[in-house]
């Protein structure tokens, strides 16, 4: 009966510690491929404690004098002792706390271990780790008795266990959701152990005197082997997601196929100006409910990806949304990928750039229109030059023949002529300026006294009034407009002129004002001429036209002069005719009516 029972338990206990020595080394050679990351280093140092451990413990079991079990419980120590230490320094790394594993703290957190180890092998001079051992030949089982310094270093111990739980549940909220799994598999790793080493510390256990802890940190090895193999925990650390996700501009998002946040970064938080601390489990679509067309991005069926650019108002930023399906094992989409880019600075580089082509575009064709204008305008006024110089010419030869026949009368009406070219010279020059100024010259706009400057203006013609014998009917009175004086009479000596010149024989002329056009007032000049027909008013003001040669000099330079000068003024200028003889023309020009 009695070797029965103690073949029983010799058998029972010795091979549950080999056999977990044994599955802590192979956990070992499993992680070992992964020892260049820090949090694994710290793993492997766990299962070869714990191997150290439960291989004390075995062969234990299978001695049978008390002071070859004693040497043995001392070995098991090496790995007792630097068990919680290691198991810390684990979660510390994967936790990321690395300003704890500094080469000063973990010297610090051996202190203990190395004094304990030292007062083991050292415990029959104090009896600080056991106070007493007895041994039961029966059962070939040890019952160690604790004295004060165990109980220090169990707490101690515990402590560590602790803190190392507090880091894996702190990863939780750290790490986004696919991280939680692997989170949630070291903490029941942790557990694990932790009850047995308190059914050992107790006594309530089911194999009385035996500790259970060694065996179960394999196990827990075991686990995180699992969690290796299943969730590549190792492969893709935390510490490499973090880095490259949360250090991205981009806002990333991954929503699963029920429309529940599983991940995100922080840019995300930033971009849409989120005030909730984590959004993880979140319904996508009311955290997001302030921003409808950026909910739409996943409501649409579809297997590729897709981009859209997308307005928030709240932001007063342009993002594109790039939305990309997540697939599972069944090649079934089981979520979206969504990335969030900011291209407000593309978008209004763009609405830039197409203003400047838009100014560019316009000042071409205002070149392209100066280049055309300046072809005609050439032609105009060396037309008009050549006939006043030509006029000029011709009358020093008669001038020089009428000296030598003593012909006072004929030098009398040559030098009149030569006068008269000159003044029309000197008059194509003076509109010349007029016509090269006022585009870049600046004037403050006031109030004009029309009938003032309209007389102004029939002062300049009055030889060509007399000569003519023209009739000129105005208006009592003249409305109000703004302008500026000196150009205005411009364009009324060119009206005039015009007028004159292109008037019946002779020319009856009227002038006046009305008011087509709420705050504007139409001044307007009326002559008896033969009129312009549709196409010849279509060119009238688009070049320097020249529609009578053989009468007169032509409409070009003045008809510029006038457009010019309007059209700086913020106002506009036309002509009216239905061609027929003795109807004529009336042309107009229309500015801003006074206000009170």
């Amino acid at each position: 009966m009695m070797i029965n029972s103690f073949l029983y338990y010799f058998s029972r206990e010795n091979f549950i510690e080999l056999i977990a020595a044994l599955v802590a080394v192979a956990t070992i050679f499993v992680l070992w491929k992964y020892r260049k990351s820090p949090d694994v280093k710290y793993l492997i140092f766990v299962e070869l404690f714990a191997a150290v451990w439960a291989t004390g413990n075995g062969i234990e079991y299978t001695i049978y004098t008390l002071q070859s079990k004693i040497i043995w419980t001392q070995f098991s120590y090496v790995g007792i002792v630097f068990l919680p230490v290691s198991y810390y320094l684990f979660t510390a790394a994967f936790s990321q706390k690395v300003n704890v594993l500094t080469p000063r703290n973990i010297s610090l957190l051996l202190v203990v271990p190395f004094i304990t180890l030292m007062l083991v092998f050292t415990n029959h001079l104090h009896h600080l780790v056991w106070i007493s051992i007895e041994y039961d030949p029966e059962i070939n089982m040890v019952y160690y008795y604790h004295g004060v310094w165990f109980w220090f270093f169990w707490v101690y111990s515990i402590l560590l266990i602790l803190m190392g739980v507090f880091n894996l549940v702190q990863s939780i909220y750290k790490f986004t959701a696919y991280y939680k799994s692997q989170v949630s598999t070291l903490l029941v790793a942790t557990v694990i152990p932790l009850t047995g080493n308190l059914m050992y510390i107790t006594g309530l256990n089911p194999v009385p005197g035996f500790d259970w802890t060694p065996v179960l940190f394999v196990f827990t090895g075991l686990i995180i082997t699992f969690g290796i193999v299943k969730y590549r925990i190792f492969d893709l650390v935390p510490f490499a997601r973090n880095k490259l996700i949360e250090t991205m501009d981009d806002g990333v998002l991954v929503v699963n196929s029920e429309g529940f946040v599983e991940d995100c970064n922080s840019a995300v938080h930033s971009i849409f100006q989120l005030r909730q601390k984590s959004i993880i489990r979140e319904s996508f679509t009311k955290v997001f409910s302030d921003y409808k067309n950026f909910v739409t991005v996943i409501e649409n069926e579809g297997t590729g990806p897709k981009d859209l650019e997308v307005y928030f108002d709240g932001t007063d930023k342009y993002y594109q949304v790039r939305v990309s399906p997540v697939f599972n094992r069944d090649h079934k989409i089981s979520g979206h990928f969504i990335q969030v880019h900011d291209i407000t600075s593309m978008k209004l580089g763009e609405v830039e750039l197409k203003e400047t082509n838009q100014k560019l575009r316009a000042e071409i064709e205002k070149r392209g229109k100066l280049i055309e204008d300046l072809d005609a305008f050439s032609h105009t006024v060396a037309h008009d030059l050549k006939n006043s110089l030509g006029s000029i010419f011709s009358s020093t030869e008669i001038l020089v023949d009428s000296i030598e026949g003593n012909d006072p009368e004929q030098l009398k009406e040559i030098i009149g002529l030569v006068r008269s070219s000159a003044e029309k010279a000197m008059h194509i020059t003076q509109e010349l300026l007029i016509l090269a100024t006022v585009s870049h010259t600046e004037i403050e706009m006031k109030p004009l006294n029309m009938k003032s400057i309209f007389r102004e203006a029939q002062k300049r013609l009055h030889q060509d009034i007399t000569a003519s014998g023209s009739k000129i009917k105005q208006p009592e009175n003249w409305p109000q407009a703004m302008g500026h004086a000196p150009w205005i009479e411009e364009v009324w000596t060119n009206y005039l002129s015009n007028a004159i010149k292109y008037g019946g024989t002779p020319p009856e002329i009227e002038v006046g004002a009305d008011f087509p056009e709420n705050n504007h007032v139409r001044f307007w000049i009326k002559d008896n001429g033969k009129g312009l027909t549709k196409e010849e008013q279509s060119k009238l003001f688009r070049k320097y036209a020249r529609l009578d040669p053989g009468k007169a000099e032509g409409y070009g330079l003045g008809l510029s002069i006038v457009k010019r000068i309007v059209g700086k003024l913020g106002g506009k200028f036309g002509v009216e005719s239905n061609g027929k003889t003795g109807q004529g023309a009336l042309f107009y020009f229309i500015l801003p009516r006074v206000t009170d």
